[in-house]
């Protein structure tokens, strides 16, 4: 079975990681990838207090192995921060911004901590907080992300802050993905899009069918949307979410100035569309393995497929002359 460094650290069977995704999270997703051998990961992005703490509290009775839950810095909600500590789970993740002392506050209660970067710049810095694992995501990934590619970030940072694990993000969709990686000096992958077209996936059909319907240069990078609602991207490590093409985004994307001006207004459209399960009309975050992406498919058959693929394309390689 697949195995590296990250499966000690992390106390899991294979080295792949659920992005916790804020508008596309739960407990039993979390919990689904979990009980295939991998890293459930727990979103608080743009979600309430309650329904962060309702996650927290029911993945375990849901999966008796490991899970991670993630906290956004530049918009921290301090409650469901203290929740998580008090849960105390084995991996405390952040992303978008430096976690400074937080750090320190999740190893106090025993967790291991991630932190998901975006420039080698940002990789070191994550490195003198003391995090136990990077997560380098480069920018084809779905959500909140930079601009430098996976294949340019990763063996950067692998050479920045060794000894210190990384894991690799964007642009991973299958089994040759987790090979190159691996190839690139991580020791894990950070998956989000592919577990998106699941069927454990908490996500409208509409947004799952997009996916698999999708090319990889539909999924743009949606600047207009820190014109609306600037946080979290213009703050912390700066950066923009990546979405499929949307109604929405084709309307407002080349009139920014516009947008800014009606900013209250667009932000409650987007409030009012996720409240009426219809966010698929203005966001469908998505990264450009949504190109990649043709069938809906269960986590379970996920897991199976990346892990097999994975050694497959290991075994083959092919020898350097």
């Amino acid at each position: 079975m697949l195995k590296t460094r990250l499966c000690d650290i992390l106390g899991i069977e294979v080295p792949i990681i659920l992005a916790p995704m804020g508008s596309a999270t739960s407990a039993e997703f979390a919990a689904a990838v979990s009980n295939e051998g991998g890293l459930g990961g727990i979103g608080s992005l743009s979600r309430t207090t309650a329904a962060i703490k309702r996650d927290i509290d029911t993945v375990r009775e849901l999966t008796n192995r490991h899970f991670a839950v993630n906290h956004i810095p530049p918009v921290l909600d301090a409650e469901a921060f203290r929740h998580t500590l008090q849960a105390r789970p084995a991996v405390i993740s952040f992303a978008l911004g430096d976690p400074g002392d937080l750090v320190r506050q999740a190893h106090d209660v025993g967790a291991r901590v991630m932190l998901q970067v975006t420039t080698v710049a940002q990789a070191v810095q994550a490195a003198e907080r003391g995090v136990d694992v990077i997560i380098a995501q480069g920018g084809e990934a779905g959500g909140y992300g930079g601009t430098v590619s996976t294949m340019a970030l990763v063996p950067q940072a692998v050479d920045a802050v060794s000894p210190i694990p990384v894991v690799a993000a964007g642009g991973i969709f299958d089994g040759r993905g987790i090979a190159a990686a691996l190839m690139l000096g991580a020791v894990g992958v950070n998956i989000g899009t592919r577990f998106l077209a699941s069927k454990e996936a908490p996500i409208s059909d509409e947004w799952k069918q997009a996916i698999t319907r999708a090319q990889s240069e539909y999924a743009v990078k949606a600047d207009v949307l820190n014109d609306i609602t600037p946080l979290p991207g213009t703050a912390g490590f700066g950066t923009v979410l990546r979405s499929l093409r949307t109604p929405f985004l084709e309307e407002w994307g080349g009139k920014r100035e516009e947008a800014r001006r009606n900013s209250d207004r667009l932000r409650d459209q987007l409030v009012s569309t996720q409240q009426a399960g219809r966010l698929h009309d203005t966001l469908l975050t998505a990264g450009q393995t949504a190109g990649g992406i043709k069938a809906i498919l269960s986590v379970a058959e996920i897991m199976r497929r990346l892990v097999s693929e994975a050694e497959e394309a290991l075994a083959s390689a092919p020898n350097p002359i």
